[in-house]
């Protein structure tokens, strides 16, 4: 699905499931890294240094089982709850972002969109 299609499949109460994360690629001098685009900014994502592992590594994202490669500062943004991952993903730059947050379990997130959906946005009250 490309991501004018995203954009309108989009409804309230869908779920986007993204992981952040690092991984260490064996990269040699001379091999071809052009196209180590990040996602969000499409500026080189090049690895930086990963103190846990003492090399250095590259900002990756799991957005719903897709890998995308995230750049230094796209990557610290994204940490911080920026959310410039997913308007990139939804091509909707001027999505708001009310909630967010991080779960326990999806089971239970899962529950909340499906009475979202049932509700179709009509009053609570």
């Amino acid at each position: 699905m490309n991501r004018h299609k995203r954009r309108r499949a989009a409804k309230l109460g869908d779920i986007v499931k993204i992981k952040l994360g690092r991984v260490e690629f064996d990269i040699k001098p001379g091999d071809d890294v052009s196209r180590d685009i990040c996602f969000v900014c499409r500026k080189p994502a090049t690895a930086w240094p990963y103190p846990r592992k003492g090399g250095l590594a590259h900002g990756l994202a799991d957005i719903n089982g897709s890998i995308v490669l995230l750049c230094e500062d796209c990557f610290t943004a994204e940490e911080q709850g920026s959310g410039a991952l997913i308007r990139k993903y939804w091509n909707a730059p001027d999505l708001k972002i009310l909630e967010g947050g991080t779960y326990e379990e999806i089971d239970e997130i899962r529950e909340i969109a499906d009475a979202i959906k049932e509700r179709d946005d009509k009053p609570t009250n």
